[in-house]
C-alpha cells in the first residue's frame, strides 16, 4: 500500500431511498483520512468495513473485560493479536496508563476506558484501521493521547479512517477530510488559518478563485459552489450552508452574490442567496408571501421576496 489505492464502497439504500451511493475512497499507507457524516451513515459504514479482509474496525461501544486489570487486559490482547514483539510497559506509556496498570478496568474513568479500547487498533496487523468517533465525549487529556496514538499508527504505516459527525475533531486529526451525504463523497479543501507573506506575482493577470472560503475552528474550508445549498446573513454575520451545516464566511452577501450568480445562484431575499440547482418547490403561503423549498432531508425552506418572484420566474422560464 505504498501507492494510493481506491477502495470501492458499496451503496446503501433503505426503504427504496438512497442513503448514500457507491463511492471510491482514496487511501494511502500512513495517511489519516476523516469521513464527516451523520450517525446513520457512520453506523452503516462501520458494519460494511467490519466485513472486509485486511481491515480492523474499532466500534466505540465495544466491550472491555472489566474484571481484568489494565495490565492483564494488555497481556491478553497481546496474545489475542499474537503481538509478542510489543513491550507491555511501552504500551502502558503510549496509552498514558502506567499508573493504572494494576487497577481493575471497571474502576477506570471514561476517558481511560476509551483509550484502552483503542489498544486493538495498535496491536492489529491489518493495513487499514477504521475508528468510529475517536474523540467523542473525551476529556482534553484523552484527546491528546488519541492524537499521539494516531501518530504511532502512522509510524506503523497503517491507513487510518476516522468516522465522525464532528468536523472540528476531524480537522485537528486528519490529513484529508471527506464529507459523505446522499449525493456521495466530497473532498473538503481545508487550509491552515495562517497569514502568508505577500509576494509580487510573476504576471499581472488576475487570479480567479471559484471556491468560497469559510472558517471553522481556526481553519479555512473552501467549498466548490455546487456544494453550497444557500447562504444566510443574520445581523451582519454571513453563513454558508452545506448539507445542513453552517460555516461562517467573511465575504459580504453582495460579494457572494457577484461571485456565485454565474454558477446559478439567486438572491431570493435581502438576507438570502440560494443555489437554484437545489430548489425543489416554490411555496406560496399568501398572495404576498413565498418561500423556496430545497432538496434536503431537513426540509429546508428559505424566504423568497415578493419583488424577486418575477425575476425568478424569468430565470426559470415560467
Amino acid at each position: 500500500m505504498n501507492q494510493q489505492q481506491l477502495l470501492e464502497i458499496d451503496p446503501y439504500t433503505e426503504s427504496g431511498n438512497v442513503i448514500y451511493p457507491s463511492f471510491q475512497l482514496p487511501l494511502q499507507a500512513g495517511a489519516i483520512v476523516g469521513i464527516y457524516t451523520d450517525v446513520t451513515k457512520i453506523n452503516t459504514l462501520t458494519q460494511w468495513f467490519t466485513n472486509r479482509d485486511n481491515t480492523y474496525t474499532h466500534v466505540r461501544e465495544s466491550a472491555l473485560y472489566e474484571r481484568l486489570t489494565v495490565s492483564e487486559y494488555i497481556q491478553f490482547s497481546m496474545k489475542l493479536f499474537t503481538a509478542s514483539i510489543q513491550n507491555k510497559e511501552d504500551i502502558l506509556k503510549l496509552f498514558s496508563l502506567p499508573e493504572q496498570k494494576n487497577k481493575k478496568i471497571h474502576r477506570l474513568s471514561n476517558g481511560e476506558k476509551q483509550r484502552l479500547k483503542l489498544l486493538h487498533t495498535y496491536l492489529s496487523s491489518a493495513a487499514i484501521q477504521i475508528i468510529e468517533e475517536p474523540f467523542q465525549n473525551l476529556d482534553e487529556f484523552s484527546k491528546q493521547n488519541v492524537l499521539k496514538l494516531l501518530i504511532a499508527l502512522q509510524k506503523q504505516k497503517k491507513t487510518v479512517v476516522l468516522l465522525s459527525n464532528n468536523l472540528e475533531e476531524l480537522i485537528i486529526s486528519s490529513n484529508e477530510i471527506y464529507r459523505l451525504d446522499t449525493l456521495g463523497l466530497h473532498a473538503l479543501d481545508v487550509k491552515e488559518d495562517e497569514i502568508e507573506s505577500v509576494s509580487t506575482p510573476i504576471e499581472n493577470a488576475p487570479i480567479r478563485l471559484d471556491k468560497i472560503p469559510t472558517k471553522k475552528n481556526d481553519k479555512i474550508i473552501l467549498f466548490n459552489p455546487p456544494e453550497i445549498d444557500y447562504i444566510e446573513s443574520v445581523e451582519g454575520v454571513v453563513c454558508v450552508y452545506v448539507a445542513n451545516e453552517a460555516y461562517p464566511c467573511t465575504l459580504s452577501l453582495n460579494d457572494l452574490e457577484q461571485k456565485l450568480t454565474p454558477f446559478g445562484f439567486f438572491r431570493s431575499h435581502r438576507s438570502y442567496i440560494v443555489n437554484l440547482q437545489k430548489v425543489r418547490e416554490i411555496i406560496t403561503w399568501t398572495r404576498n408571501s413565498y418561500s423556496l423549498a430545497l432538496n434536503s432531508n431537513e426540509k429546508t425552506v428559505v424566504p423568497l421576496s415578493k419583488n424577486k418572484l418575477a425575476d425568478l420566474k424569468e430565470i426559470l422560464g415560467i
